[in-house]
């Protein structure tokens, strides 16, 4: 999921389209702050209890313990109000909110009414005005519940979203019959392996003990995933939009496994009024508390293939030990994260 951070005042949006301050460089670990949040599952129907767990991370590295307070958030926007969610929604107290609980892992049910307010069922009339009309569904055809989360130690505000499992507007009958049978609920990609490689062109894979770096040489260090098949094929223990009970019952009698890498979904077009199949993208988001990386972000669009995604990073002229840190996460909002050390020698 991705993370939007405020100061009690909505700043920016979410950040698959925000627009970066670029005097602040986002990938710098210095101050302790949310960086992910991961739902299980990543993507849940209302009344579905899911478990969110927050990265939380300073220049250590990652934090066992943080004093963050969670929220969901039951106001509509109004039209009125700019950004993407209800100002109500980023305040510490209000009668919108409803609490999850504190601290990085907590659990909580998806609130009963959540394809009303955020989703493709008509919201309830309020005052005795007519019914306002449907959420817009995502580039991916999805919803989301926003989430309010609070430090308080930095006293700041996060804003997140976690996917919604509702059914489709605009669409005929048959056709949701037909989503409800091929669509399969996201589930958040793995994290395969991080590795480094260095000038002289050899690779080690990043583990738990700190890997020794020279001063001021520069590295790539790049992030895999899982491969996910192109085409559906009955056997391989994973029931794609193209498989059913009947056809491959072995796979699809009990739909629980993932391919943990891009995959395929079924998307509702609202301006063709078809179903189309679509391939999930990846993007990366990376942080190291020393040294300058080339990108914050990186990753790959729906339509490539590769599975891992690298950068470069310009390692500090100083010794020491610095945390590198990489977020992975798919088109539909699922995360992954996982860290690394690196021991800089003169």
């Amino acid at each position: 999921m991705d993370v939007l951070k405020t100061t009690g005042i909505l700043i920016g949006i979410l950040a698959s389209a925000c627009v970066p301050d670029v005097d602040v460089d986002e990938s710098i670990l210095a101050a302790p702050r949310l960086l992910a949040v991961r739902a299980e599952p990543a993507e849940a129907a209302p009344g579905d209890t899911v478990r969110f767990v927050g990265l939380y991370a300073d220049a250590s590295g990652a934090i066992d313990e943080a004093p963050l307070d969670w929220a969901f958030c039951v106001a509509r926007k109004p039209l009125a109000e700019l950004g993407p969610v209800a100002q109500a929604c980023l305040e510490l107290e209000n009668d919108v909110l409803v609490p999850i609980g504190t601290g990085l892992d907590v659990s909580g049910a998806i609130p009963r009414d959540a394809c009303g307010l955020f989703g493709p069922e008509p919201p309830p009339s309020e005052g005795g005005e007519p019914a306002g009309r449907p959420v817009d569904p995502d580039v991916t055809g999805g919803y989301a519940q926003p989430l309010r989360v609070f430090d308080a130690t930095e006293g700041s505000t996060s804003l997140v979203e976690t996917r919604l499992a509702c059914g489709l507007f605009g669409a005929t009958q048959q056709q949701s019959v037909e989503y409800t049978q091929r669509y399969r609920r996201n589930v958040a990609p793995a994290i395969q392996a991080l590795e480094i490689t260095r000038a002289d062109g050899t690779t080690e894979t990043l583990g738990d003990a700190p890997i020794a770096v020279r001063a001021s040489e520069v590295v790539t260090v790049r992030v895999r995933w899982p491969d996910c098949p192109l085409e559906d094929a009955c056997g391989d223990g994973l029931c794609g939009i193209d498989e059913t009970r009947t056809l491959c019952a072995d796979d699809c009698t009990t739909i629980t496994g993932s391919c943990g890498g891009a995959e395929r979904y079924l998307r509702f077009d609202l301006a063709t009024r078809t179903l189309v199949p679509e391939r999930e993208s990846i993007r990366v988001a990376w942080y190291v508390s020393g040294g300058t990386l080339e990108s914050e972000r990186t990753g790959v669009a729906d339509d490539d293939t590769t599975t891992s995604s690298e950068n470069v990073l310009a390692l500090p002229h100083a010794p020491g030990e610095l945390a590198l840190v990489v977020v992975l996460r798919d088109a539909r909002g699922g995360a992954a994260w996982s860290q690394a050390r690196l021991r800089v020698e003169p």
